[in-house]
C-alpha cells in the first residue's frame, strides 16, 4: 500500500481564554482528518493568550506550537508557513472546521491536476440560522478568478491547499492585517496555478467570541488594507471595484474617528474618500465635519 500523504495545516490564534473550545474543535477536526497523516502547527499570537490554555497545547505530542510577540496574523502565518516540513500544505482559523476527508478531497485533487500549484474549494458558512454554501456558483469563479472577486470573497480561510514546492513563504510577504483572504485570493489567481473544487470541505463560524471582524481595529484597518491590495497588478475592473470599495472605507474609518472627537484623522480619511469614485456623494459630509470640529472647538474652556 501507498503510504498516506502527509499534510500541515496552520492554525493561528491569539490563545484567548474565551476562545479554546473552538480552538480545540479546530484542532481535532485536522486530526481526525481520514485519508491523509496531519500535523498540526498552531501559531500563537502576542500576549494576551491563557497560559495554562497554552500550556496544555505545549504538551501535546500530537500538536507543533510556535509562538510570536506581536499579534499580527500574516505574521503568524509566515511563521507557520517556515515550520511547514510536508509535501501539502493548508491554513484553518482557530474558531473553524475541517469536514472529515476535507485534506484528502483536496489531496486527491491536486494528484489528479499536477500542473495546478493550490486547489480551493468551497465551504459552509455557519451563523445562529444555521449553513449556508459560501460560494453559490464556483463555476463562474473558476472561468474568471480575479472578476469574481468583484461580487464578493470566495476564498474562506480554512478553504485550500498548497504545494510545498510551489507556494514558497513569499506568498504571505506583503498580506496586509486584514483582508487576508482578499490578499490570498488574489495571489493564488495572479502568481499560482489554482484548481476551484465545487465541494464543501470547511465550515467557516461567523458568530465565534472575540471575533476580531467586530473589533474597532478591523473597521479601521480596511483602508490600509485596500491600498496594499491596490499595490498589486489587477485588472481594470477589479481595481474599479477595490478603489470603490477604498472609498467607502475611508468615509466609514472618518466618520467613526470623528464620533471618537480625532478631528485631524477624520478630515484626512474624508478628503481621501472624496478622490475615490463616487466621491462626490461623500460632499455633505464635508459639512457634518466642520459643523462638529467647530462645535467640539466652542465647548473648550
Amino acid at each position: 500500500m501507498m503510504p498516506l500523504p502527509e499534510v500541515s495545516v496552520i492554525i493561528p490564534t491569539l490563545g484567548l481564554h474565551e476562545r479554546r473550545d473552538c480552538l480545540r474543535r479546530a484542532i481535532d477536526s485536522v486530526l481526525d482528518q481520514r485519508g491523509v497523516v496531519p500535523h498540526v502547527i498552531v501559531v500563537v499570537n502576542g500576549s494576551s493568550y491563557d497560559a495554562a490554555f497554552v500550556q496544555d497545547l505545549a504538551s501535546r505530542a500530537t500538536i507543533e506550537l510556535l509562538h510570536q510577540s506581536d499579534a499580527d496574523l500574516p505574521g503568524a502565518l509566515r511563521l507557520g508557513r517556515s515550520a511547514v516540513r510536508t509535501p501539502w500544505f493548508a491554513s484553518l482559523d482557530d474558531d473553524d472546521l475541517l469536514l472529515p476527508e476535507a485534506l484528502a478531497t483536496r489531496f486527491a485533487a491536486l494528484v489528479s491536476n499536477p500542473e495546478c500549484d493550490v486547489v480551493v474549494t468551497n465551504g459552509y458558512s455557519r451563523d445562529t440560522h444555521g449553513d449556508r454554501l459560501h460560494a453559490p456558483d464556483m463555476r463562474s469563479v473558476a472561468r474568471d478568478p480575479l472578476g469574481a472577486l468583484t461580487q464578493g470573497n470566495w476564498l474562506l480561510p480554512g478553504s485550500w491547499l498548497c504545494r510545498n514546492s510551489r507556494a514558497t513563504w513569499e506568498l504571505f510577504d506583503r498580506m496586509p492585517r486584514y483582508l487576508e483572504c482578499t490578499y490570498l485570493a488574489l495571489r493564488f489567481s495572479t502568481v499560482l496555478r489554482p484548481l476551484f473544487l465545487d465541494q464543501p470541505t470547511v465550515v467557516w463560524c461567523t458568530d465565534t467570541p472575540a471575533s476580531l471582524s467586530k473589533s474597532r481595529a478591523f473597521r479601521l484597518g480596511q483602508e490600509p488594507a485596500l491600498r496594499r491590495l491596490l499595490e498589486m497588478e489587477l485588472p481594470a475592473n477589479v481595481r474599479k471595484c477595490f478603489r470603490n470599495r477604498l472609498g467607502i472605507a475611508c468615509h466609514e474609518s472618518a466618520s467613526a474617528l470623528l464620533a471618537e472627537g480625532h478631528w485631524a484623522s477624520a478630515w484626512r480619511l474624508h478628503l481621501a474618500s472624496l478622490v475615490e469614485p463616487n466621491g462626490w456623494r461623500r460632499l455633505h459630509f464635508t459639512w457634518k465635519l466642520a459643523l462638529t470640529q467647530l462645535r467640539g472647538a466652542a465647548e473648550v474652556p
